[in-house]
Formats: C-alpha cells, sequence, structure tokens
C-alpha cells in the first residue's frame, strides 16, 4: 500500500488565461474572476481565483493515494485567493478508523498565507 500522507503539491502561479479557461469549463463566468473593475466593484483589490478551482487542486492531492478513493471532502475557504498566487497544498493525517482514512488539507500562499482548509475522508479500494 502506498503512503497514506500524499507529498505536498505547488500549482505554479495560476494565470488569468488559466482562470478563464477554468469559467468556460466550469460555467461560472462571474467577472470577478477575470475582470479588475468587477472585483474592484465587489471590495476586492483584483480578480480571484473560483472556490472550485482550489477545490480542484484538493482532489488532485487526494488521487495522488493510488490505495484510497475520496468519499467525502468539506472546505472552508478562508480568504479570497487572487488570479496570479501560487498554491501550496499539504495533508496530514488525522486518524484511521473502520479502514476510513481522514486528511486534513490546507492550501496556502507561498507566504504561509492560509486560504483554505478542508478535511476528507478517504476509503481503500477493493
Amino acid at each position: 500500500m502506498t503512503s497514506e500522507i500524499p507529498e505536498p503539491q505547488q500549482t505554479g502561479v495560476v494565470t488569468t488565461e488559466q482562470v478563464l479557461a477554468f469559467a468556460r469549463a466550469s460555467g461560472d463566468e462571474n467577472p470577478i474572476h477575470f475582470s479588475p473593475s468587477h472585483a474592484r466593484d465587489a471590495g476586492l483589490e483584483k480578480p480571484i481565483l473560483h472556490g472550485m478551482f482550489i477545490a480542484a487542486r484538493f482532489e488532485a492531492l487526494l488521487e495522488s493515494l493510488r490505495d484510497y478513493h475520496t468519499v467525502t471532502l468539506q472546505i472552508r475557504f478562508v480568504r479570497p485567493v487572487p488570479v496570479g498566487s501560487a498554491l501550496i497544498l499539504k495533508a496530514r493525517k488525522l486518524d484511521m478508523a473502520d479502514s476510513r482514512l481522514h486528511l486534513r488539507l490546507l492550501a496556502t500562499l507561498a507566504d504561509g498565507t492560509l486560504v483554505a482548509i478542508a478535511e476528507a475522508g478517504l476509503e481503500p479500494n477493493a
């Protein structure tokens, strides 16, 4: 069985082009994600990443555990993430109960600022 803790991952800088592609693919074309003027009108300094983009990065982190599959994922978004940021994703084991693995996931900016926290429940593959 592979490790029960996924290796940390870094996204690299998320560009406006990536945000636009995600908006088209997801159908969430809210302009606060790519328009500086709309972001300012919403009280933001600049456009922000989609929350579901961050959720997708958590899913990718969990998929690196090839011997497990995700059964639950709960995410709390702590603060907006400006487009042009890079994310660092880390996990730690909370516990193992009835063969279900429980992990805490953190998404931070390069300076360590926490932007999202999640808990995941995983079960071994059959």
